[in-house]
């Protein structure tokens, strides 16, 4: 294609393609869209590896058949512009790093920091039972899962009014809650979703696999600020710690960990049932079992959650012939012949092994 072609971009600006440039208006359209996008939205089901580069190439190709009429100044140095780029982009990061740390020194309070926390827990605590209620496996069970539904929720009422406003609780990094859950739900896509979605697609678990990549991206204030799991899950026991390593060996974190499965991998604003259910005694719900659990998963969850047992392997039932002459003398081949043939008139003779005659049905 080598007529002139102009197309208006979303900007008002005007993109004329260059000699030879075999893209369409659509295909400029629809790349200059895409960069408009959150890169969570534009890169969510990119889960292949190396889907990036091959994005990123194509992209290019396709704006490198276009011109919008930006020239570079008098003596533009390509390499020094990158450069200074680089050097722009680090200054920023550390001014961004001082300026929290800034925020920290002059405001950060752990009790206040923990009573969010207990909040955040308190909440999830009074929806997991919440669930709970909605699927009850006994009367006594809704009883108590209604009782402590109440209790949760005016704890974390109470937990709220005392604290203010919980999106104003900086952490020891000077990081604000809403800016942890940006960061959370682009290591959930690249370091949760896109590995699993990988391991499902090669282990060849197609309903797992299915399942997961009908998720749509999630929002950044969907997001846990604590861990790299949507907040929604924590309400039943689902949390994802991407980052945290093992406990410190001979410490009371390595203590409570072996005695209570479960509780070094939650994360702090989940609920608190999982564990409470291991420890047993009046902490656990009556008759609550993981046959329940699974059954209050919403549907896409328990289907990534609780995979469906593999299927028993059906027995082979390998045929028999109907009898075995083995190899001896005529007569007594002869014999047994006679013999078989009285059993099984229309049976089939057929050679085996060792020189042995076998009898099988008819085809």
């Amino acid at each position: 294609m080598t007529d002139a072609l102009t197309v208006r971009g979303p900007n008002g600006g005007i993109w004329t393609r260059k000699p030879g440039g075999r893209s369409t208006a659509a295909d400029l359209l629809r790349e200059i869209d895409d960069l408009l996008k959150n890169h969570i939205e534009r890169e969510w089901d990119w889960w292949q590896e190396g889907r990036r580069d091959q994005e990123r190439e194509r992209q290019q190709a396709v704006l490198a058949d276009w011109d919008n009429g930006a020239k570079s100044p008098p003596g533009f140095d390509p390499k020094a512009a990158a450069k200074k780029l680089i050097e722009d982009l680090r200054q920023e990061m550390e001014d961004e790093r001082l300026a929290r740390q800034a925020l920290a020194d002059a405001r950060y309070d752990k009790d206040r920091e923990s009573k969010r926390l207990q909040m955040l827990t308190a909440e999830a605590d009074a929806a997991f039972f919440d669930h709970v209620v909605q699927r009850p496996a006994s009367p006594a069970q809704r009883d108590e899962a209604e009782q402590r539904s109440q209790r949760q929720r005016a704890l974390a009422v109470t937990l709220r009014e005392q604290l203010g406003d919980p999106e104003d609780v900086v952490d020891s990094d000077g990081f604000l809650p809403a800016q942890r859950r940006e960061m959370n739900v682009s290591s959930h896509m690249s370091f949760w979703r896109y590995p699993m979605l990988r391991g499902l697609h090669q282990g060849k678990q197609r309903k797992r696999f299915n399942a997961l990549l009908s998720i749509r991206p999630i929002e950044a204030d969907e997001m846990c600020s604590e861990c790299q799991a949507p907040s929604y899950w924590h309400s039943y026991a689902l949390s994802l710690c991407l980052f945290r390593g093992k406990p410190e060996p001979g410490s009371q974190a390595a203590e409570l960990a072996r005695m209570i499965p479960g509780w070094w991998d939650r994360c702090s604003a989940c609920t608190t049932y999982q564990t409470e259910h291991v420890w047993g005694g009046s902490l656990a719900l009556p008759d609550f079992d993981g046959q329940q659990w699974a059954a209050m998963l919403p549907p896409v969850l328990k289907a990534i959650f609780v995979p469906d047992p593999p299927k028993p392997r059906q027995r082979v039932v390998r045929p028999k012939p109907l009898a075995v002459i083995n190899a001896g003398t005529i007569d007594d081949a002869m014999a047994k012949l006679a013999e078989a043939k009285s059993q099984f008139p229309d049976a089939v003779v057929r050679s085996g092994s060792n020189g042995s005659w076998e009898l099988w049905p008819p085809a």
